[in-house]
């Protein structure tokens, strides 16, 4: 996706669901969220698991500085458990740290193949690794790889938000996804216009 397709899509969307048409005229169009097809990344996502996105950030902050601006996999596997534990990592997220670090060296995780190959591979391989979920892989997909049609039904901020907007409660995910289904293809570019809502009835910037 670029900002132009993102910006179009949103419109797309605003025209054919009164929800996000609402959140729209508020807001315009949310912003692309890029992030870097690195192993940096993985390493980001893995802090924000069942923490604050900020909490996150402040962790990931002080592995840039500890890693000169450069967390590759061989500068984490340098710095080791011990060290990663001093900046804020958790016994369990060094762990997965490292893992994917030692399988990025070995060759048997590629990072640079992803961009390559269709989402349902892409997810495959990100599931495959210690510590990486379907949440992961979500934000992989649609932060990374910018691809325009993913769900993260795993994300906390979708979930409440989508409820908030909707006036509605859902029992479970799958409601989420049926209730979703209406925006096809675009589904990366609803999730990030419900976020906009999410964050905004919280007084906090998007992401």
């Amino acid at each position: 996706m670029t900002k132009k397709s993102l910006a179009e899509g949103a419109v797309r969307l605003a025209e054919t669901d009164p929800v996000l048409r609402k959140i729209h005229r508020r807001f315009g169009p949310p912003p692309l969220l890029r992030r870097a097809a690195t192993y940096a990344t993985f390493v980001h996502i893995i802090l924000e698991q069942q923490v604050s996105v900020e909490s996150a950030k402040a962790t990931f902050d002080r592995l840039n500085d500890a890693c000169r601006n450069d967390p590759s996999p061989r500068a984490v596997r340098d710095l080791g458990d011990e060290r990663l534990r001093q900046l804020g990592f958790s016994r369990q997220k060094a762990r997965y740290a490292l893992a994917l670090a030692d399988a990025c060296l070995a060759g048997e995780f590629e990072i640079a193949a992803l961009s390559r190959w269709d989402d349902e591979t892409v997810r495959s391989q990100i599931v495959a690794q210690l510590g990486l979920g379907d949440w992961s892989a979500d934000v992989y997909l649609m932060m990374a790889l910018q691809r325009p049609d993913v769900l993260p039904l795993g994300d906390l901020a979708l979930v409440k938000g989508i409820q908030e907007v909707d006036q509605t409660e859902y029992p479970s995910r799958q409601q989420i996804a049926e209730r979703a289904e209406s925006w096809r293809p675009l589904r990366s570019i609803a999730t990030r216009m419900v976020w906009q809502w999410y964050v905004h009835q919280r007084g906090r910037d998007i992401f």
